[in-house]
């Protein structure tokens, strides 16, 4: 019988005649070419073979893009992810025993544990669970609580733990958990171990771009933004983070806003802010931008008029549908009245009456409600000059006469005075003039024997305050107007 040496070789058969005589193929000539089996042929293809296994379960893994684990913390990279919907209960974490340091209770012995890193996850981000004290070549379960008192949680995958007990992979912190801290849940599948770690969040921060950073209410500028979530709707502020947004955008499928052609709202002059708020996610995205000064202008038309007439007002630069609040006199209190600038900051043919009272030089103010913008100017209030004149410029003793009036203010009442002066004026009738401030034979007048020296009279409007004089001389029998 052969013998075989010590490292694992085997005798080559051309030196043993006996295994030619015995094998059934000794008596073929051909057969002397053909390669003889050996132990190391064996051994290399068992070697071969193991080599060939450990790549196919490596490509069925996802090939060689983190699947294995080279840090010797843990077993699995990355967790084989579970159904995003699935929720499974969460065992409560075994209550070690303690003993006594200092003031405090400490656990007495090292059970499951596990930790992340970055401890401040942005929603979206990615993170890293490390973690030991579990079983070796166990699964672990990875469950995400929103709050600490549930008995459910939603499962974001599992992972292999490695000879030594350690799990270390990464995952994704859902963007739902924005602002608002959670626990991640590591529990070992058939087992009582289970770890827990706190997931803490901030805001999500997205990016935004102008194309002009400088500019005033109402110019239009260009928006892109990126960060937000898919098909959100994202809310623009000016300034402000608060109440009504100036308009809203929608991002696309990747969560952003390629282009927007959005108008600049009113802020406050000087350095200023664009905001964007997310309204599902909350992530908010801010660009700088400098806010110029408006200078709005005004004016009216006519320029000068008469109590009760017609007067025109016409003003630009404001902020865009912004309501406007016209004074006069004062640029305080309830506004005399308001306007609306349309979209181009305009105010165009708003039209009031001039008050009667009002006399000479008047000021307009008006004050953008949102903006503040303020713009002064002005009209003047001319008087009213009524004429009148007497029927008859003169006359005996018991001769009638009456009143030719024009210049009052239109429809207004007069009052027909005779005699001069704070003790002999007395009224001598009241009568109305027509839309044209006109009237004719009105005001009746008896003559007098006191009359004889002659007569004054005074026709006041009671609107306008117009004052028309006339008299009679009856020394000479004509009569004046003034």
């Amino acid at each position: 019988m052969p013998e075989y040496d010590d490292d694992w070789d085997v005798p080559e058969d051309r030196d043993v005649p006996e295994y030619e005589e015995n094998s059934p193929a000794g008596n073929d000539p051909g057969d002397k070419h053909k390669k003889k089996l050996t132990w190391k042929t064996v051994l290399l293809a068992l070697v071969v073979f193991a080599i060939v296994g450990s790549l196919v379960q490596v490509i069925a893994r996802g090939g060689f893009g983190g699947a294995l684990d080279t840090t010797g913390n843990g077993g699995g990279g990355t967790p084989k992810k579970g159904h995003p919907q699935e929720r499974q209960e969460v065992r409560p974490p075994k209550q070690p025993k303690t003993i006594k340091l200092g003031n405090q209770r400490i656990p007495q012995a090292s059970g499951p544990i596990i930790v992340l890193n970055p401890g401040l996850v942005t929603p979206g981000g990615k993170a890293t669970i490390e973690g030991g004290g579990f079983g070796k070549k166990s699964t672990v379960d990875l469950l995400l609580k929103a709050r600490a008192s549930d008995t459910k949680g939603r499962a974001i995958g599992s992972v292999k733990t490695d000879r030594y007990g350690s799990i270390y992979a990464r995952f994704t912190v859902p963007e739902s958990n924005s602002g608002r801290p959670a626990t991640l849940v590591a529990q070992q599948r058939g087992s009582a171990n289970t770890a827990e770690a706190k997931v803490i969040t901030g805001g999500a921060v997205g990016t935004a771009r102008i194309n002009k950073m400088v500019g005033r209410p109402g110019d239009v500028v260009s928006v892109s933004a990126h960060g937000f979530r898919p098909s959100e709707s994202i809310d623009v502020f000016w300034g402000r983070t608060t109440g009504t947004p100036v308009t809203t955008l929608h991002t696309d499928s990747g969560g952003s806003v390629g282009r927007a052609d959005i108008k600049v709202g009113v802020a406050p002059t000087g350095n200023s802010t664009l905001v964007l708020v997310g309204k599902r996610s909350k992530t908010t995205a801010t660009a700088p931008f400098q806010m110029l000064a408006m200078y709005p202008s005004m004016k009216s038309k006519p320029y000068a008029l008469k109590a009760g007439q017609r007067i025109t007002l016409s003003a630009n630069k404001f902020a865009p549908g912004e309501r406007v609040l016209v004074y006069i006199n004062r640029n305080s209190g309830l506004p005399a009245f308001t306007a609306q600038a349309n979209g181009m900051g305009q105010i165009r043919d708003v039209a009031f009456n001039v008050p009667f009272g009002l006399k000479g030089r008047q000021t307009l103010m008006a004050i953008g409600d949102q903006s503040r913008a303020v713009v002064r100017s002005g009209f003047t209030v001319l008087p009213y000059s009524p004429s009148a004149e007497p029927s008859a410029f003169g006359g005996r003793a018991g001769t009638t006469l009456s009143f030719y009036v024009a210049g009052f203010a239109p429809g207004e009442t007069v009052v027909a005075y005779a005699g001069s002066g704070s003790t002999g004026q007395r009224k001598i009738g009241t009568f109305q003039v027509d839309e044209r401030g006109k009237a004719s034979a009105v005001g009746s007048y008896r003559i007098t024997a006191a009359d004889e020296n002659g007569v004054a009279f005074q026709l006041v409007g009671q609107k306008s305050g117009g004052i028309a004089k006339a008299s009679i001389n009856m020394s000479s029998g004509h009569g004046q107007n003034d």
